[in-house]
């Protein structure tokens, strides 16, 4: 039998030789932890503790996975974000720290209504839409996305983190919310061109496509049909929260303008790169 220690190092040796990742001992750590049920911590208080063959032939075959490119979310099964844990699988983008600044926008952009009614549009996780719900009581949320698969693992985070279900809607975009308005519409939609796509690394192509390129040479079909639709579900004043790629944002911004809105502002996430775009929509 091997020791935590002596497993953990030779993990964090393949997976550094592989280049498939920055972070080789975050990683085989992570994976380590969940083997064996310890915390981070406790790796190095029990590094002389020895795995059970069993453990130690699981944690092989999850090192083998992350060496071809499987994400470690993935392979967790759950991802942080926004101080909360949400489950994840191959149905549904890994959430990231980048799109946090959708949801500090948001709350800032519901404190003016009384009663503020959202919806998530391609809620995937529904990570966006739970983590406004959690952080504002008094939000009306609804998750809606075009793949029931990622619905179902949206409802699950909804329940295990709200303790609760939020509405959520199986929708090509808007073609089943048609009686529906809100006052809000966030969407972190698939924005990537066919180029940018094929340019991305080996374990972002094992995320779902559907959920990552947006079509046509620019990444902005899907987008700029959200554009074009969201005024019939959007009350008087209402606003459109939408995050692209920092090389979408100005050409973003001119299409919320001729599509109507004003007040249009674009706003950086952490890395200091250009993430978000929104606009108000007065009829």
């Amino acid at each position: 039998m091997i020791k935590v220690k002596e497993a953990l190092q030779k993990a964090t040796k393949k997976i550094n030789e592989s280049l498939i990742s920055q972070t080789p001992l975050l990683d085989a750590s992570l994976l380590l932890m969940q083997v064996t049920n310890l915390k981070r911590h406790q790796l190095y208080s029990a590094s002389e503790q020895k795995l059970e063959e069993n453990q130690y032939k699981t944690f092989n075959s999850l090192v083998e996975k992350r060496l071809e490119g499987e994400p470690i979310a993935y392979l967790i099964g759950s991802k942080e974000f926004y101080g909360h844990t949400f489950k994840v699988n191959n149905s549904v983008l890994i959430p990231r720290s980048d799109s946090e600044v959708v949801v500090e926008k948001a709350l800032e952009l519901v404190k003016r209504w009384e009663r503020p009614k959202v919806l998530d549009l391609c809620t995937g996780s529904g990570c966006l839409g739970i983590s406004v719900a959690a952080a504002d009581k008094r939000v009306e949320m609804t998750l809606s996305d075009i793949s029931f698969a990622a619905l179902e693992v949206a409802k699950y985070n909804s329940f295990a983190i709200l303790k609760r279900e939020l509405p959520v809607i199986e929708s090509n975009l808007f073609s089943a919310l048609q009686k529906s308005s809100f006052n809000t519409i966030i969407t972190n939609p698939p924005y990537l061109s066919d180029k940018w796509y094929e340019e991305v690394e080996l374990q972002v192509k094992k995320e779902p496509k559907l959920a990552l390129v947006g079509g046509s040479e620019d990444g902005l079909d899907l987008i700029r049909k959200i554009i074009e639709q969201s005024p019939n579900y959007l009350e008087d004043g209402g606003v459109l929260l939408i995050e692209c790629d920092y090389r979408q944002n100005d050409l973003v911004a001119s299409l919320l303008k001729e599509g109507g809105f004003s007040a249009i502002g674009q706003k950086e996430d952490l890395a200091n790169v250009r993430r978000i775009v929104w606009g108000y929509y007065y009829a």
